[in-house]
């Protein structure tokens, strides 16, 4: 048994896109459901008591960049696009509107950020409605 690879060799390569995909999504659906469902009065609130412009409007946006963008990311369609979303709203929601908070409670959406930036960089995977459409026609890039 050779130990360096067993200790060194990368495993599931190709199918760990797909996985960061679908969990990431499957993690920014839940996170996004209670506020598209129960109302995003409290995050409105929140802004507004943080004195950002446009709490209303920037509130309905994060929502559904995080529901709308999650149902994407699962089914794999238009994965980079709902990525860089993803990678802009936790980028202020990590660096400016918790960025003086401890950091337990930015975490989350660190993860997120690490997350979505992976995704963006990795692409979809082979399971996605992305690699169905696109794929006849794509050319790979080289690293």
């Amino acid at each position: 048994m050779n130990l360096t690879k067993l200790f060194t060799a990368p495993w599931l390569t190709r199918t760990l896109p797909t996985i960061i995909r679908i969990t990431l999504g499957i993690l920014l659906v839940n996170h996004g459901t209670r506020k598209v469902f129960d109302g995003v009065d409290g995050m409105i609130q929140g802004l507004t008591d943080r004195g950002w412009p446009f709490p209303v409007l920037q509130a309905y946006m994060a929502t559904y960049v995080e529901f709308a963008g999650g149902i994407l990311l699962v089914v794999g369609l238009f994965t980079r696009p709902a990525a860089l979303m993803n990678i802009g709203l936790f980028t202020i929601i990590f660096f400016l509107f918790h960025g003086a908070d401890p950091f337990a409670k930015k975490e989350l959406a660190l993860l997120f950020l690490v997350l979505s930036t992976y995704t963006f960089l990795a692409g979809p995977g082979k399971v996605s409605v992305d690699a169905l459409i696109f794929k006849p026609n794509a050319t790979p890039l080289k690293d």
